[in-house]
């Protein structure tokens, strides 16, 4: 069990107060169990955690866990655990999170839950899939969406970014020489560039980012002449999604191993071709790859701080718009009124929730 502190303090620092609103989220393994003791802690009238068989665990024990996590916190009479979608349970949230669980968002929960009803996204706006989160029917419907700004004051993951890159390289036996960055700005691919370069690690950075030391578009010419000095590559494109690697891609595996068969490539995220990477000879990490869209490498690799971090923030997100959507005030306003926060993002575009 986590030193309570660590959520008390998280509470505390985004001044969350969830008295009298009600909580659907989800409950899952390692540091994801404990999310919904957080909202309890934060006075939440009831939350309702739905779990799920994954990979890392079966429902059952889960549900275990979780029910014994809120007797040592104290908070077992407002916390239940469900082991699928209650639309009983969605029809009285004020708040609905997007986490794992509970996805997808799709039109029949939507379409459950009262016109005042809010979900504040765990991450920023950007990186929306439409795969599994159907936007335009919160739209439709007036059920607020916004996202949580991962680089604000507040809520700044960049750091534990870095840390969790830097955790991935040393898995690969990273001995601090050269290294080859593949990632966006701002988020992951340059978090990680300038808190290595903090560490006077000789990085060079490729992305499609202007500030980038090379494009994309000359990346295999670069490493035709230089890729033999590397002995890592940290894959971090959580945006674009070109092929880094594979058949057609920027790099192809057979050139990568011809040219340097010792580089280790870390992947956080990015679109890769998985097969050709299991086929190639070539030493990477982590063994299970994500698709694209997905972080492949996450930051629950370091432990509770950062998943309950960014956690919270989205909860204090959420917060903001259920206080205000329920005193009654037009959807409009409460964007208006939030996006001054740096703390909360709307989507861009012909997604915005502002029209004019």
């Amino acid at each position: 069990m986590i030193n309570k502190n660590i959520i008390c303090d998280l509470i505390s620092s985004f001044d969350l107060n969830l008295d009298g609103l009600r909580i659907y989220t989800e409950a899952a393994s390692g540091p994801y169990m404990y999310a919904p003791i957080l909202a309890a802690l934060a006075g939440a009238k009831s939350v309702t955690a739905q779990v799920s068989d994954s990979s890392y665990a079966n429902a059952t024990d889960i549900i275990t866990q979780t029910y014994d996590l809120a007797k040592e916190f104290n908070v077992a009479d407002s916390l239940t655990c469900i082991n699928k979608r209650d639309y009983s349970k969605l029809a009285s949230a004020d708040i609905v999170t997007n986490s794992g669980h509970v996805r997808p968002i799709d039109r029949s929960l939507i379409d459950s839950l009262k016109p005042t009803a809010v979900i504040p996204l765990m991450w920023e706006t950007w990186e929306f899939r439409e795969t599994d989160f159907d936007l335009n029917r919160c739209h439709d419907r007036g059920i607020l969406v916004l996202g949580t700004n991962e680089q604000s004051l507040q809520c700044d993951m960049r750091p534990h970014i870095a840390l969790a890159g830097l955790k991935l390289l040393l898995s690969l036996g990273y001995d601090g020489g050269p290294l080859l960055i593949l990632g966006n700005s701002p988020i992951p691919g340059k978090s990680l560039v300038d808190y290595l370069k903090r560490l006077n690690v000789e990085i060079y950075w490729v992305s499609d980012s202007s500030d980038a030391d090379l494009d994309y578009s000359d990346f295999s010419n670069y490493f035709e002449s230089f890729g033999s000095r590397y002995t890592h590559m940290l894959l971090a494109e959580h945006h674009n999604p070109v092929l880094l690697l594979g058949r057609g891609g920027l790099l192809e595996y057979s050139q990568v191993f011809e040219r340097n068969p010792y580089l280790k490539i870390a992947v956080m995220a990015g679109n890769i071709e998985k097969e050709g990477l299991l086929a190639s000879g070539l030493i990477y990490a982590p063994s299970e790859i994500a698709p694209f869209g997905f972080i492949s490498y996450q930051l629950a690799e370091l432990g509770c701080r950062p998943i309950l971090t960014l956690y919270a923030a989205g909860l204090k997100v959420g917060e903001l718009m259920a206080r205000q959507r329920l005193s009654g005030l037009p959807i409009d306003t409460v964007v208006k009124s939030l996006i001054s926060n740096d703390l909360v993002m709307d989507f861009q575009g012909a997604k915005s929730w502002l029209k004019n």
